[in-house]
């Protein structure tokens, strides 16, 4: 479908709606789809409910040869002003399951991180505590091996659902995900064509009072350290393996408070793109990569994206 003519996209989108039910939008803005407000039209927007559902699109775009990108809550993710090209499918799958072993909790990727870390507190379940920081869905937090507050997905989930490829579906051991600071397979080779379903997870009971303190810590810390409320696409980089922070370094480079157009680095935490009012993908991009180089001007370390850019991206920024 990439440069396909619009009879392709409107082949694809009745494709849609007889085969599935579904009724796709055509040219609809992912800027109303990513946490950082900004992105151009999908050739085909549709949104799904559930796991039937999303395997039924992902099989179909599969057998026809669709462009297909999923998104779930568009956080750490910046889209280009250009748009994406072929079918971008929002995740809406969100059915939860309490295992007969009273620890164990299963989601559908598109469960948001912060409605399981309620999930399994209201449970007695402790474990899940950090994903209340994780503006992310399921999916998207084991695609990346996400955390917060000394804890990451690698260090509960258990097994992930994995829809792949050939159309087979298999449950995989969290141990074959190969796991590292914000890395998996599905980012690799080993992990291309594979859709991530849903996630198991083992957890602890834990009286529900103190996992609600620990919530409540965390909410803490949040509105202390962090420009909640504005456009943002969380986190920008990556933290260095040694040695300072990315937000310290940012910092150390006098970058807190500089802008392109209307993206902004936080003055509250500088490892933070700020979307104040307006702003295009391309001020962003502008933004992240002038980061980059005074960094490395300055201090000689050269900061890796934490977020991914994805779509078509015009040179200029406003």
């Amino acid at each position: 479908m990439v440069n396909a003519p619009r009879s392709a996209v409107e082949d694809a989108a009745r494709e849609l709606e007889r085969r599935l039910g579904l009724r796709p939008e055509r040219g609809g803005l992912l800027a109303a789809h990513t946490t950082m407000r900004v992105g151009g039209p999908a050739d085909l927007l549709v949104e799904v409910e559930d796991r039937f559902t999303l395997r039924g699109v992902v099989r179909l775009a599969q057998s026809r040869g669709w462009p297909l990108m999923l998104l779930g809550r568009g956080s750490n993710l910046i889209v280009g002003d250009g748009g994406v090209r072929g079918i971008v499918l929002l995740n809406r799958s969100r059915a939860v399951t309490h295992g007969a072993d009273g620890v164990t909790l299963t989601f559908d990727s598109g469960v948001p991180m912060a409605k399981a870390a309620t999930i399994a507190a209201e449970a007695g379940l402790t474990g899940l505590e950090f994903a209340l920081a994780i503006p992310g869905n399921i999916g998207g937090a084991i695609w990346a091996n996400a955390g917060a507050h000394g804890a990451e997905i690698a260090t509960v989930l258990t097994h992930a659902s994995l829809l792949h490829a050939d159309g087979s579906e298999s449950e995989v051991p969290a141990s074959a995900l190969q796991f590292a600071y914000r890395e998996s397979r599905f980012k690799s080779a080993a992990g291309a064509g594979e859709v991530i379903l849903g996630g198991t997870f083992k957890l602890t009971s834990e009286e529900p009072a103190v996992i609600r303190e620990r919530l409540e810590e965390i909410r803490r810390w949040r509105r202390e350290h962090q420009p909640l409320g504005i456009p943002s696409a969380g986190s920008i980089f990556r933290n260095p393996p040694t040695g300072p922070s990315a937000g310290a370094l940012i910092e150390a480079a006098g970058l807190k408070g500089f802008r392109i157009g209307a993206a902004e680095v936080s003055t509250m935490h500088a490892n933070w793109i700020l979307n104040r009012g307006g702003a295009t993908a391309a001020d962003v991009r502008a933004l992240h990569d002038h980061c980059i180089q005074v960094v490395r001007d300055v201090s000689g370390v050269t900061l890796q994206s934490e977020v991914a850019f994805v779509g078509e991206f015009t040179l200029e920024h406003a």
